[in-house]
């Protein structure tokens, strides 16, 4: 059987993606241990399908330009970092978004509930809005992470306009994941 590992985003500008390295290049001298996102895969997830049949792939395309159809372009900014659950027991390292993190929670409640039509499972979490920069896989440098989120200045690393989501596909490397887009939504304007 045929299978995609796939997802849906919004994609980060580039100026955006080199903003939010700079925040995590200084975070990644004090915790190296940490499994950094390589900045040419910062998103933010607005659903992850898993495996997916290559023929199911028109239903799902379908199934999120209903879910988009209703949305506008709009703005987002990226201000902060923090991690799930906390900074001091970190699993997930992230950079926040504040301006529009309401119309990305909309468009991914939409997306969820236009796929869950399709039979994909509803996430069990809340979606919170963020962009992903590293992953904790040993709790050794936990403190100085804490405290490096708490101290570097990430308070305005800038903003972009949303015009739309992208199904994505995931190559699973051992240096780490590819991401290809499969195909761009454009929100109707």
């Amino acid at each position: 059987m045929d299978v995609i590992r796939t997802f849906v985003a919004v994609l980060i500008s580039d100026d955006l993606k080199k903003r939010i390295f700079e925040a995590q290049e200084l975070l990644r001298k004090l915790a190296p241990d940490v499994k950094w996102v390589a900045p040419e895969c910062f998103h933010v997830t607005m659903k992850f399908l898993g495996d997916v049949r290559r023929e199911q792939l028109p239903l799902v395309y379908s199934a999120v330009e209903d879910a988009a159809s209703s949305f506008r372009p709009f703005d987002v900014s990226i201000s902060g970092l923090g991690a799930f659950p906390s900074p001091s027991r970190a699993r997930v390292v992230w950079a926040r978004i504040d301006e529009g993190r309401e119309q990305l929670a909309r468009l991914a409640a939409s997306i969820e509930e236009s796929l869950a039509g399709l039979g994909f499972e509803r996430e069990d979490k809340s979606f919170k809005a963020h962009i992903t920069i590293g992953r904790v896989k040993m709790s050794r440098s936990l403190d100085a992470l804490a405290a490096g989120i708490g101290k570097i200045d990430a308070a305005d690393l800038g903003r972009q306009r949303v015009t739309g989501v992208t199904v994505m596909k995931s190559d699973l490397q051992r240096q780490g994941p590819v991401y290809s887009p499969l195909k761009v939504i454009e929100f109707k304007v």
